[in-house]
């Protein structure tokens, strides 16, 4: 064997795990966590084999990329859908899932909206009998081997981001952690109120796509993420994700993904480990 031969071969030796922990390849038996890239707007999907749970549903704008990564991964059935809180880059598209796809049950927010769009999603649910449920802490969804459990619940009628419903997807050894867009003041009362055992997760999404305000060093520390997805848009008028958080990430030596500079964000968890793939 040559010294380029034997280069390949080492190289395709290499990137075998990542082939077969890939996002499309069937050989995978695990749960998939896929943070859709939906510009400035928040949308993940989760699949254990044929169970799907989809956590904020992206901007009404991000239709198409919603729809597609769906027929995409040959999906008709969604069996919980989370809406962290009603803002329009949240449920942007929940009207349109809820009509299209079979959906098991929609979680809310307690702090609901007189908005018009939010107001045609909870009316889309009651046309396509679909039970809607407000979270509470403790609440637990099935989402196939895997658990979908409510951690803790802001109600700030006065600010819906620091109303997110703050959820975490438990998969054996595993855990995903998700915290809507809360901010500073809900990340506080929830280390407040949860054992820092509790919050400890192998992936954290960044709240508020990555505001200076959310992922605060506390939350961190309690967390101890190995990976942590940012949701934003390419070159948003915001400046997120913000250079305090970046520098954040950083200190707390974590692995960060972004959506605006790589596109979607795969995950996937064997029970024991989770990987990033491409």
């Amino acid at each position: 064997m040559t010294f380029k031969q034997l280069f390949y071969f080492l190289l395709a030796l290499l990137c075998l795990p990542f082939a077969l922990y890939g996002c499309g390849e069937e050989v995978f038996d695990g749960l998939r966590v896929e943070v859709l890239d939906v510009g400035q707007s928040d949308c993940t999907l989760i699949t254990r084999g044929d169970a799907v749970c989809m956590i904020d549903t992206g901007t009404a704008t991000e239709r198409n990329t919603v729809q597609n990564a769906l027929e995409d991964r040959g999906i008709d059935r969604i069996d919980c859908l989370l809406l962290t809180h009603p803002h329009e880059d949240h449920i942007g598209n929940a009207r349109m899932l809820l009509e299209t796809y079979a959906v098991g049950a929609l979680i809310l927010s307690p702090v609901e909206s007189d908005d018009w769009g939010y107001q045609l999603v909870l009316d889309a649910a009651k046309q396509a009998g679909v039970p809607c449920q407000t979270a509470q802490v403790g609440d637990c969804f099935s989402v196939g081997e895997a658990v979908l459990e409510v951690l803790y619940v802001g109600n700030d009628p006065a600010d819906p981001n620091n109303s997110s419903v703050i959820a975490r997807v438990i998969y054996q050894e595993t855990v995903f952690l998700f915290t809507g867009d809360a901010e500073s003041v809900e990340e506080g009362a929830l280390l407040d109120a949860i054992p820092a055992e509790r919050l400890d997760c192998d992936f954290l999404k960044a709240g508020h796509h990555g505001s200076e305000n959310s992922t605060g060093a506390r939350l961190l520390a309690a967390a101890t993420p190995t990976h942590v997805a940012v949701s934003c848009g390419k070159n948003n008028s915001y400046g997120f994700p913000d250079v305090a958080l970046l520098q954040r990430l950083s200190e707390a030596d974590v692995l960060w993904h972004r959506t605006d500079e790589e596109g979607t964000l795969c995950y996937v968890s064997d029970g024991r480990t989770v990987r990033f793939v491409t």
